[in-house]
């Protein structure tokens, strides 16, 4: 009996260590079971010694049948009776079993506390309130938000410009399927928009389901790299010539991985018997800010077939655009030298209607 109350207190000492990480309903149901059989095992343990003193006593003397009556009474009425009982007559174990029974009972309100302050711990975000997130547009964007002890609580993302919720948990609030909550097994919610546009540029809220709410923000900035074709984008080339078309682009995070070319709606091939493509990446800039990537177009002996719009589409940028005119010999010289007249014309008409506005108004004063 001794021993078996010693490994109750020991049993009882280490669930106390081995409960204090648990929370809230599941910490409360654990205690209760196992305190309540460790006081049915109690109980059941000092109403057997009870008997078996009985059942020697009716074989000891006449008093036998008063004893069994008397033990048959004790064990009707209760557990505690029977202890106390057999604590009066002297019996040791009697004794330690009660004492132990009452030491299983001064547990409880102790369990009750443990589990009154582990169901008081909060959810709560670890970092900062507000944290910024840079991307270009065209890439997926990742918005991290770690909480820690989140228990049963829920995570929403939320757009503020227009008070949009976006997600709760892993479910989706928007029609927009860009969108996208992952959770990650570190304690992050993480908000993924893919193929981030110019207008997703703005604050987002990361959200706890806490009474006051626990919030942080996301500031995300999207890099809108430049595109451009160097040169006039009208161009008269004659014909048997190459042409060379350079497209840069400026200011992206990264520099594009490819840069295709189009003539009107055809994709050019990267090498052609006619045409040719370069890429020439991490440049740096002529200012000293960053660096850029130039991708050009080369055209062997160009023709007249070649003439239209040329683009090129850089694949993390916007696109740009350039007209080339391809103009035969002495058509190309006659071309040109007739819009070189022209302009000359229309300067001198111009020179010529001024002086005669400035004379007319000399005329008018004098």
């Amino acid at each position: 009996m001794r021993s078996w109350t010693s490994r109750s207190r020991s049993e009882m000492q280490s669930l106390e260590t081995r409960t204090r990480p648990l929370q809230g309903a599941q910490l409360t149901q654990l205690l209760s079971q196992l305190l309540l059989g460790g006081i049915l095992c109690l109980t059941i343990a000092s109403h057997s010694q009870t008997s078996a003193e009985a059942a020697g006593g009716r074989a000891s003397g006449p008093g036998a049948g008063t004893s069994e009556g008397a033990g048959t009474s004790s064990s009707s009425s209760s557990a505690a009776s029977t202890a106390i009982s057999s604590d009066e007559s002297g019996d040791p174990s009697s004794a330690t079993a009660f004492s132990s029974l009452a030491q299983v009972s001064s547990l409880l309100p102790e369990a009750s506390a443990l589990s009154a302050t582990s169901g008081l711990v909060e959810p709560y975000l670890d970092g900062y309130a507000t944290s910024n997130v840079t991307t270009q547009i065209g890439t997926h964007a990742y918005l991290p938000c770690r909480v820690k002890q989140l228990g049963n609580k829920s995570v929403s993302w939320i757009r503020l410009r227009d008070g949009h919720i976006l997600t709760v948990d892993r479910a989706v609030f928007i029609a927009d399927q860009r969108f996208l909550a992952i959770k990650q097994p570190d304690k992050y919610w993480t908000l993924q928009i893919k193929y981030v546009q110019a207008r997703d540029a703005g604050s987002y809220e990361c959200q706890v389901s806490t009474e006051p709410k626990v919030s942080a923000r996301v500031q995300l900035q999207v890099v809108v790299p430049r595109t451009e074709i160097l040169g006039e984008p009208d161009r008269y080339v004659k014909a048997g010539s190459n042409v060379v078309l350079r497209c840069i682009v400026r200011g992206a995070l990264e520099p594009p991985t490819f840069i295709m070319w189009y003539h009107g709606a055809e994709q050019l091939a990267a090498d052609s018997r006619r045409h040719r493509t370069q890429l020439d990446p991490n440049l740096p800039e002529a200012s000293g800010e960053g660096q850029s990537t130039i991708g050009s177009l080369i055209i062997e002996s160009a023709k007249k077939r070649d003439t239209g719009n040329y683009t090129c589409s850089p694949s993390n940028s916007p696109s740009a655009t350039v007209t080339l005119n391809i103009i035969n010999g002495e058509s190309s010289a006659s071309a040109v030298t007739s819009s070189a007249a022209t302009t000359r014309a229309y300067a001198l008409s111009i020179l010529a209607l001024l002086l005669s506005v400035i004379l007319i108004g000399v005329g008018h004063h004098t």
